[in-house]
């Protein structure tokens, strides 16, 4: 028979609405004003995908609850966007925590006052953080992470957690060393693909004007409804679209940098950098390309 225990309210749902809120006035008081074609397309590609991103966690921070059994210990939520399951044996020791939260965020959501994701916390180390209050924060630390968790009725739980025979130690866990990215296909093929797309999207428009594939006249900018508004040579679109692609290469660059940076604290989470490197760059890539296909 599983016993559930709510997790304690805090001020993370109303944080990440009001946030929510705030953004998506700016979004489309800004979107109003905007009359680049590439611009407006890739301010509707992150409205979206950022309305999606806060969504999900304030469903995940509003309906998030503990429980276990004999044996486990659950964490979900609605939709089970979050499902993690916890065998008590694999449960080594627990400390408690009350107060702000010190620590660098890998992932998620929140930082000091709450926090849904990956962090790495002070005098704990790497930790998934279910924590919707910083009144009473227990950690659970297993070999491979520890477990963050902020539960309603924070004393019978931990009585729960002292029947199993888990005992609150104090441990620290140092930072990695960085990871040779190199070695990690998860990171490297995302960067080598972002980097083609980078290449292409920098040499393609330069290469066709250099062998006379472009037109003596291209357009230099669009409306949102990618109507040309200002028209320029083929030599001037070529080097428009090469700044892009030259913008392109700092980001994956930086993204790369940020991932090695972020690998010292958990190896887990720095593939999303060169995600993103490779997102924009993808899109930029598929603007140029609808582009020559509809003036060539």
């Amino acid at each position: 028979m599983k016993t559930t225990y709510k997790s304690a309210k805090g001020l993370g749902v109303w944080t990440i609405v009001g946030i929510t809120v705030i953004y998506n006035v700016f979004m489309i008081v800004l979107i109003n004003f905007i009359n680049s074609y590439e611009i407006f397309n890739l301010f509707k590609l992150a409205f979206i995908a950022v309305n999606a991103y806060q969504i999900y966690y304030i469903i995940i921070c509003g309906t998030l609850k503990y429980s276990m059994d004999e044996e486990n210990l659950y964490i979900t939520s609605m939709f089970k966007f979050k499902n993690e399951k916890i065998p008590f044996k694999d449960i080594r020791m627990y400390q408690k925590s009350k107060g702000y939260i010190k620590g660098v965020k890998l992932s998620g959501y929140g930082k000091s006052k709450f926090a849904i994701g990956r962090s790495f916390i002070h005098k704990v180390g790497r930790t998934y953080m279910f924590v919707t209050s910083t009144k009473n924060v227990i950690y659970l630390k297993t070999d491979d992470i520890t477990y963050g968790i902020s539960p309603e009725n924070f004393q019978e739980f931990e009585l729960k957690i002292q029947e199993r025979h888990i005992e609150n130690l104090q441990w620290e866990n140092k930072l990695n060393k960085g990871v040779e990215l190199r070695k990690e296909p998860k990171f490297l093929v995302p960067f080598i693909i972002a980097a083609i797309i980078v290449l292409m999207l920098t040499l393609n428009p330069i290469i066709m004007y250099l062998y006379g594939n472009l037109p003596d006249r291209m357009p230099l900018s669009f409306n949102p409804n990618f109507i040309a508004v200002e028209f320029g040579t083929g030599k001037q679109f070529a080097f428009k679209q090469m700044t892009y692609g030259l913008l392109n290469m700092g980001l994956l660059f930086c993204m790369y940098y940020a991932a090695y940076i972020f690998s010292k604290y958990d190896k887990k989470v720095f593939y999303k950098f060169i995600y993103t490197a490779l997102v924009v760059a993808a899109f930029f890539l598929i603007m140029q390309i609808r582009i020559l296909c509809t003036f060539k």
